[in-house]
């Protein structure tokens, strides 16, 4: 054990003795290691206090700084030696939430207080903390310091005002979106998701559809459950795939002028043109904030109430169909008056006629020809539009039939080469074969007529496996269609400005007929175009069943 030896010398009667005294201090060398121990960790944990990124000060009961440690500097800008002895809340110009005296009482009885506080730094800028402090007390119970953390959420507080300030000037911008919506005539609406939920819709989509759309509801459920039904513009249901907002979202295809056809409950009906545009989709992103989710298909959907159109066309159409009638007889008595000249002066009936008049009853027969070919036109407009126009369908392979097509079209241009691409000897497709050759006669013919420059037409056609369909595809480089068009191409009488600027004759009325027949078969019509590179114009048909005869061309 540890002792304590102290010696010190002594004379008696001339003699030197020396006096020892042994001490045992064990207990004072635990002491001293205890106290060594204590102040080690004490160290340490000043070390640590100082590590921490937040300001740790210690005030005395009269709120004077006992203690400073590095993050207090950091924070504030104020060293330790400055700030002790110094009154906390006037060196740091405190505002507090509520009055100090709250602070205090609360401190008083509860021993702790967490709160927001707003200081100043030593270089005078503003520091928004998290403060958290607690009362210690003395063995006697009396209040002896009070420690204070302070964690500084300064760039917080102004990220979480800036967002509000981006979510307050987001909300206006909706409210201003949703007034402008709510000003338009036509129905206006977005969907998201592969079953069409919708995020936003106008008051004239309530009209329409004559039911609520509910935020975020699926919209066959939407359908299902007001009892609203959609047909295709002949009276047919409109099959699932086909609707022009589910072919938007699901498939990310442009819809254009589709007219459909909404019956609801009561019984009523309400045509409509469709317009349905994929938007560009966030897979990836991390959205665009509150109104399109990250990831999902996005679909822009307009519905104009084309009723008074409709009774319009009705009755143009009446007239048009009785024009057209009555121009039957006279055109027929005009070509063959015509035809006769032509034919009994070539076999040498009467007398020869001059080469003038010779040219003069070709351009008759001519123009003859060309209005022969506007009246059945303009007949088959008045077929469709009231439903009299029968398809006489049959397995059909349409690989000679359009390689007839580009042979006949071929004899009509010396600037252009009309090819046929395909990899299939046959390509059965359950169709009326003269109204699909009438359907790529027109649609080879605007490619060679909107080429004015000449150059090659191509009309590619292959089979799609899912769903069971043949594809043809009509490409050309010609003048295109000017975008702001796009969305009117199939309408009755429409014609591109381009093409009137180029002083391209034509009525306005064969892709009309051209997507009625295609869609009267079950198929689609639709294209890809830039002004001034061409258009590529494509199809679909229904294919027939493997193992199905068909006729042979020659029949």
């Amino acid at each position: 054990f540890p002792v304590d030896i102290s010696l010190r010398p002594l004379l008696l009667d001339e003699e030197l003795y020396a006096i020892g005294a042994i001490r045992d201090v064990t207990q004072q060398r635990r002491a001293e290691r205890e106290r060594a121990q204590q102040l080690e960790q004490i160290r340490l944990q000043t070390e640590l206090i100082n590590l921490a990124r937040d300001a740790i000060l210690v005030r005395d009961p009269i709120s004077r700084v006992l203690f400073w440690n590095r993050g207090a500097e950091e924070l504030y800008g104020w060293t330790a030696q400055e700030a002790q002895g110094r009154v906390a809340h006037t060196l740091l110009k405190t505002r507090f939430p509520v009055s100090r005296s709250e602070i205090d009482a609360r401190l008083e009885h509860e021993g702790q207080w967490e709160g927001e506080l707003m200081h100043t730094g030593r270089d005078g800028s503003s520091v928004i903390v998290e403060s958290r402090q607690v009362l210690m007390r003395d063995e006697a119970g009396q209040a002896s310091a009070i420690l204070e953390i302070n964690r500084d959420i300064t760039q917080r507080r102004h990220l979480e005002q800036a967002e509000q300030a981006v979510h307050a000037e987001t909300a206006a911008r909706l409210t201003f979106l949703q007034q402008v919506l709510d000003a338009l005539p036509s129905s206006v609406y977005l969907v998201y998701g592969s079953d069409a939920r919708l995020m936003l819709a106008n008051q004239a989509a309530s009209r329409v559809w004559g039911a609520e759309w509910k935020a975020d509801q699926p919209m066959l459920e939407f359908l299902t459950s007001n009892g609203i039904s959609l047909f295709d513009a002949q009276g047919h249901p409109l099959p699932l795939g086909q609707f022009a907002t589910l072919r938007a979202v699901q498939r990310g295809e442009m819809v254009l002028q589709q007219q459909e056809m909404i019956r609801h409950p009561d019984g009523s009906s309400l045509p409509v043109l469709v317009n349905a545009v994929a938007l560009p989709s966030q897979q990836g992103a991390e959205g665009t904030g509150p109104l399109i989710p990250a990831g999902e298909a996005v679909a822009l959907v307009v519905h104009q109430d084309v009723t008074a159109l409709k009774e319009a066309e009705y009755l143009k159409d009446e007239f048009v169909g009785i024009v057209a009638h009555e121009l039957r007889t006279p055109l027929a008595a005009l070509k063959g008056f015509a035809d006769m000249l032509l034919v009994q002066t070539a076999r040498g009936h009467g007398p020869a006629l001059a080469e003038w008049q010779q040219e003069a009853l070709e351009e008759i027969e001519l123009a003859i020809g060309r209005l022969v070919n506007l009246t059945e036109e303009l007949l088959d407009v008045t077929r469709l539009q009231a439903g009299r126009l029968l398809l006489q369908r049959t397995p059909t392979n349409i690989v000679p039939l359009a390689q007839r097509v580009a042979t006949f079209m071929q004899q009509t241009t010396t600037r252009h080469q009309v090819e046929v691409r395909t990899t299939h000897p046959q390509l059965v497709a359950d169709v009326d074969p003269g109204r699909i050759e009438q359907v790529l006669t027109n649609l080879v013919g605007n490619a060679i007529k909107y080429s004015p420059q000449g150059g090659p037409i191509e009309l590619t056609l292959r089979e799609e496996v899912e769903p069971h369909i043949a594809l043809l595809a009509i490409r050309d480089r010609g003048i295109g269609i000017p975008a702001g068009q796009q969305a009117r191409i199939f309408g009755r009488f429409v014609r591109a400005e381009n093409a009137r600027a180029s002083e391209i004759t034509g009525t306005g009325l064969g892709l009309y007929l051209s997507r009625e027949l295609v869609e009267r078969h079950g198929g689609r019509l639709w294209f890809e175009s830039s002004e001034g590179a061409g258009s590529t114009f494509f199809m679909t048909l229904p294919a027939a069943r493997a193992g199905v005869s068909f006729p042979s061309d020659s029949e």
